[in-house]
């Protein structure tokens, strides 16, 4: 599979994830500043909420942002005959079922079809991500009880 195909498929993925935040950010905003968000008595704290809501979807439109601009830039290494690190593109085998995962430093849980495979966008935090860094294919691996895999391929 090509990564940069993947790498393309993931950053438009994530371009219209962020047009979704700011339209929520925007409604989140308009309610906190629409006259009746305010406060008909102490108790009333329907402008304060949405206000905190409109500032926490700011900081996850500014994170995620900034994630998508280091994306655009990023050349992934070819991770062939190396341990799994980050932009290493994994197949996986558990259970009889095989996956495809990109190890990347944002977007987890992103998945995108690309020549007709899903592929899932996992980071070095997630518990997958974690417990297939470093290693390489071939290797076994667990990431809680019970469930183990096998590394099918490392590129």
């Amino acid at each position: 599979m090509d990564k940069a195909k993947i790498l393309k498929a993931v950053i438009a993925a994530l371009e219209e994830e962020l047009r979704v935040q700011l339209k929520g950010q925007a409604m989140a905003a308009e309610g906190a500043t629409h006259v009746e968000a305010k406060a008909e008595s102490k108790w009333d704290t329907c402008g304060l909420e949405q206000s905190y809501l409109a500032r926490g979807l700011a900081k996850q439109f500014e994170a995620l942002s900034a994630g998508v601009m280091e994306l655009r830039s990023f050349q992934p290494a070819d991770f062939s005959g190396r341990p799994i690190g980050v932009g290493a593109l994994v197949e996986t085998e558990m259970d009889g079922y095989s996956d495809w995962f990109i190890l990347l430093e944002c977007g987890g849980g992103t998945e995108v079809q690309v020549d007709g495979s899903a592929v899932t966008v996992i980071t070095p935090e997630s518990p997958v991500g974690g417990a297939l860094t470093g290693k390489g294919e071939g290797e076994s691996y667990s990431f809680r009880a019970g469930a183990d895999g096998v590394i099918l391929s490392v590129s």
